[in-house]
């Protein structure tokens, strides 16, 4: 039987390997969008790594060493800086390499007591919710959730592109 810690951290390098091959090919098209209301692929990369404020890694971390006991999440937003929208595909794949990084670190020096035992309360400032949650769900809602959503709208621009 698989530890938390296994799992999280087999999620952590399946997510970022299905990144990283959504983003093969589409070096010259990051920045495409079907219809002006929908994101581009770079905004979609950028939305996932830096959310929460700071991203998931800075989170988790900073959960893990009791810096943080409480933390926002603000929904839609694609965390776009002027520096972002100028980074070619090696940039931007060497920040999804840096963040994946980063995270695995951070878990892969916790125990499973910890993943389910250290919780942090969630404010979820864009639907007015406010909700404990632990590492592992934390984790869980992250990478097999909001990540796993997030490469299937990326699946349907590299469809739309026939990539």
């Amino acid at each position: 039987m698989a530890t938390a810690k296994l799992e999280q951290l087999e999620s952590i390098q399946s997510v970022k390997s299905d990144l990283l091959a959504a983003l093969v090919g589409m070096d010259y098209c990051l920045d495409w969008k079907q219809d002006p209301s929908e994101w581009s692929a770079r905004e979609l990369v950028y939305h996932v790594l830096d959310t929460p404020p700071g991203g998931a890694h800075n989170l988790v971390n900073g959960i893990i060493t009791g810096d943080i006991k409480e933390y926002e999440i603000w929904s839609d937003r694609t965390n776009m800086t002027p520096e972002r929208a100028g980074y070619d595909i090696d940039q931007v794949n060497s920040d999804i390499e840096a963040f994946f990084t980063s995270l695995d670190n951070s878990i892969s020096g916790v125990s499973d007591e910890d993943l389910n035992g250290k919780t942090v309360i969630m404010h979820q400032r864009t639907r007015s919710v406010d909700e404990e949650r632990t590492l592992t769900a934390i984790l869980d809602r992250t990478l097999n959730g909001h990540m796993r959503d997030h490469l299937a709208q990326l699946q349907v621009l590299r469809e739309a592109l026939a990539i």
